[in-house]
């Protein structure tokens, strides 16, 4: 089994720092990895545990979602491996937030501390620049670094004409052209993700998410169509 320790998870001095009076009193950090049915599993620094917020979290939170933690939160917890209980969701450094319509409109944190979002688009498929210009929004608005992934570049003999159309759009951004089949862009992708480094992919269905995953990963851990 490896260990992972919580720096190489992107723990800091800031967060120790928020994190003191939580210490004083006996909690330890841990990270969101999942949500799972209301509950949680988190890696501390001894290993991975299920989670759950404690009552008095849930009152303070009022029903305000955006306080629940999400994924790649640190939260404060005590408690054991099966029981643990969370206490407090310590300050976020970026958060990628989704808006949920409904009667009313209430914000949903989908991935707190990222460093880098990869918002993936496929050169073989038509180029939705709306849909682009919105994930660049809620990319620079977390307060993460927005890349661009033109994905699949393999399948296409000149990018260059799709390239000036996303370098319009993508103004500021990091642009590569990536090739999970040829590896083309692939030792950029990866300079980027080191350890104590977060991450997030984002981009429509279809665009070669999970198999750009599975070759950085050097395994098959998403399931791809």
């Amino acid at each position: 089994m490896i260990t992972v320790t919580l720096d190489q998870l992107g723990w800091s001095a800031a967060f120790a720092a928020d994190h003191a009076a939580h210490a004083a009193v006996g909690r330890e950090p841990a990270r969101i990895m999942a949500e799972d049915r209301g509950s949680y599993v988190v890696r501390t620094a001894t290993g991975e545990q299920r989670a759950a917020i404690t009552g008095r979290f849930r009152h303070e939170a009022a029903g305000d979602q955006s306080t629940y933690p999400a994924v790649g939160d640190w939260v404060a917890i005590d408690g054991g491996p099966d029981d643990g209980a969370i206490h407090a969701v310590l300050p976020r450094r970026t958060a990628i937030v989704r808006q949920a319509s409904g009667k009313r409109t209430a914000a949903q944190v989908v991935g707190a501390n990222v460093d880098v979002v990869f918002i993936v688009v496929s050169l073989n498929l038509d180029l939705n620049m709306r849909r682009l210009e919105r994930y660049l929004a809620v990319a620079w608005e977390s307060g993460a670094e927005p890349v661009v992934l033109l994905s699949k570049a393999d399948l296409v003999d000149d990018p260059s004409e799709q390239l000036a159309e996303v370098e319009r759009i993508a103004i500021g951004a990091t642009i590569l052209t990536i090739s999970a089949v040829d590896g083309r862009g692939l030792d950029e992708v990866r300079a980027r993700i080191g350890s104590g480094q977060t991450v997030a992919f984002v981009g429509s269905s279809g665009v070669g998410k999970s198999t750009l995953l599975n070759v950085l990963a050097g395994e098959d851990r998403a399931v791809v169509r």
